[in-house]
Formats: C-alpha cells, sequence, structure tokens
C-alpha cells in the first residue's frame, strides 16, 4: 500500500515587519550592520502586527504555518519563543540570512519552492519587494503587506 503525503494549505510568513516589529536597524558603517538583527532580545521584545492574528487563524485551522526570515539562524529559537506566546507552532523556521553575501530574495524563493512541493496551496506574505518579485512567478499566493 502507497502511503500517500497529506497535502494541505501552507502559510508562509516574513516575520520582521511582516509578522512583527522590533527595534532591529541596520547599523550602516559597523563590522557587523545586522548585530541588532541577530540578537534573541529584539524578537522577544517585539510587537505583533496584523498579520499574527491570520497566522494564528490557520494554525488552529490545521495548517501549516512557515517563517521565512532573512535573519540568522542564531534567533531561531527566539521567534519560536515569540510564536508560542500567541498560540502558533511554526512546522518550520527557515533562516535564510546567514551572512552579508547572501542573496535573501533567491534563497527565500529556494525554500518557498520546496514548501510548494508539499502542499496544494500556498500561501507567502512578505514586506520586502524584491522578494515578492522573485516568488511571483512561483505556484503560489504572494502577498506584499
Amino acid at each position: 500500500m502507497v502511503s500517500m503525503i497529506s497535502k494541505t494549505k501552507a502559510f508562509v510568513f516574513d516575520f520582521d515587519e511582516t509578522l512583527a516589529h522590533t527595534n532591529a536597524v541596520v547599523l550602516d558603517g559597523t563590522v557587523d550592520k545586522f548585530a541588532e538583527f541577530k540578537n534573541p532580545e529584539s524578537i522577544l521584545s517585539g510587537t505583533p502586527l496584523g498579520l499574527m492574528d491570520l497566522a494564528k487563524e490557520v494554525h488552529d485551522e490545521g495548517h501549516s504555518v512557515f517563517i521565512l526570515t532573512a535573519r540568522s539562524d542564531c534567533v531561531e529559537n527566539a521567534i519560536s519563543e515569540f510564536l508560542l506566546r500567541f498560540g502558533i507552532e511554526a512546522k518550520a523556521i527557515h533562516c535564510v540570512g546567514i551572512n552579508d553575501n547572501v542573496d535573501v530574495a533567491k534563497a527565500k524563493r529556494t525554500v518557498l519552492l520546496s514548501i510548494i512541493e508539499n502542499h496544494q496551496i500556498v500561501y507567502f506574505f512578505d514586506d520586502d519587494e524584491k522578494n515578492i518579485e522573485l516568488a511571483s512567478d512561483l505556484d503560489c499566493r504572494v502577498k506584499k503587506v
């Protein structure tokens, strides 16, 4: 007997300025201009935005919720903890901001392709125009926020 993988809806959210607002800023002219984005406290002290309600709703309906962020994976646990405050357990948190040389939009597109392969319908929410542009030709519903 062949086992069928359950194909459902997936909701993929960027973190910063999509699900939450934080005080982290790019520090131009410094050795590590993204240092504030690697600080878990910047996430834990963040405030939820309106899409958090949608994330909670679709999570409670049993759909897969994914986080796809340009942040480094050193803050994955902080993002998970932040989401749990709102009763959301992400299926996966994909942190693609490994270093300053990463093309974030291309990295996000690659992750989206793998999520699309395993779900019937995928919704992608992001606040960055380049990320939206590179995802717009994929088999998913893209929404710039």
